[in-house]
């Protein structure tokens, strides 16, 4: 599930706090460590977004054999999104 803007924000700032606190990060201002992650999150977010995207094209593009078969929607979700993320190497 994607973090919202606010929730990413939150953690980023929770973790940075903590890796410097404990000493897991030398050199480096808390600003400086809250930076990186947040950019990290967010991309793996947007990755995840995208993700989410091209699954529910895949998934309209075959919505009628998808309805043939008599599927759980949800289920086919979820199985697509791991499927492509595999072949994407995304790791979720």
């Amino acid at each position: 599930m994607a973090l919202s803007d606010a929730r990413l924000l939150a953690q980023a700032a929770f973790v940075a706090r903590r890796l410097v606190a404990e000493g897991l990060v030398k050199g480096a201002s808390t600003a400086d460590v809250r930076h990186a992650l947040e950019a990290a999150l967010t991309e793996d977010r947007d990755r995840e977004r995208a993700l989410d995207e091209e699954v529910k094209r895949l998934l309209e593009k075959n919505a009628a054999a998808i309805r043939g078969a008599d599927v759980d929607y949800a289920e086919m979700f979820r199985k697509a999104k791991r499927m492509l993320a595999e072949k994407k190497k995304i790791p979720l």
